[in-house]
């Protein structure tokens, strides 16, 4: 979960300026804190960064950091050839 983790944490702390310290695997997206629009654009830069698909559709609430960075760890990557 590591590889998966430092993403999600990376994203979070450069892109919409969240507080490393105040981030665990068990924080949830409420616990984030960010909004709907906020969500969608984190999810597409989850897609960005890890090649792997990333619905919005995915980041409830209720979703963890974990459970986010599980997802990035399983998810197979999107092959150059199926890219813009």
């Amino acid at each position: 979960m590591a590889t998966g983790y430092s993403t999600v944490v990376d994203i979070l702390v450069s892109e919409f300026r969240c507080a490393e310290e105040e981030l665990s695997p068990d924080s949830t997206m409420e616990n984030v804190d960010l909004d709907s629009l906020a969500q969608v654009e984190f999810a597409v830069a989850l897609e960005n960064r890890s090649g792997r698909p990333f619905s919005e559709d995915q980041l409830t609430l209720d979703t963890t950091l974990g459970e986010i960075a599980a997802f990035l760890d399983a998810a197979p990557a999107v092959s150059a050839s199926h890219e813009k």
